[in-house]
């Protein structure tokens, strides 16, 4: 017998914070792409589209993890800000492209 208390149906769910609902899309992204080698199966996929269409909110969550780890999150931001600090030499490259993408944000002031 189950003891979580279940909500009665039709009752409205607590509306998600930004970081939520990036949190769940990235999960959903990640689960359904981890196989792909093509960037363009894995940047057209569904989740990673309404990421990006999240807009500025999600650029310093994005930033936080490229800072930690290198992330694919280097291939939404210019998508997301129309800018790319990458310097050519750099392109393809996912630990240096996230490097710029972390000095880029510290200088036009995000907090993460």
């Amino acid at each position: 017998m189950s003891t979580v208390p279940v909500r009665p149906p039709g009752e409205p769910q607590p509306p998600e914070s930004v970081e939520q609902h990036f949190r769940r899309l990235e999960a959903i992204w990640e689960a359904e792409t981890w196989f792909y080698s093509d960037p363009d199966k894995i940047i057209g996929h569904p989740a990673f589209q309404e990421i990006i269409r999240m807009g500025d909110a999600v650029v310093p969550l994005m930033l936080r993890e490229i800072e930690q780890q290198p992330r694919l999150w280097v291939w939404a931001l210019p998508r997301i800000t129309g800018e790319n600090p990458v310097p050519f030499t750099d392109a393809g490259y996912i630990r240096e492209m996230g490097e710029a993408w972390v000095q880029w944000g510290k200088q036009k002031g995000y907090r993460w």
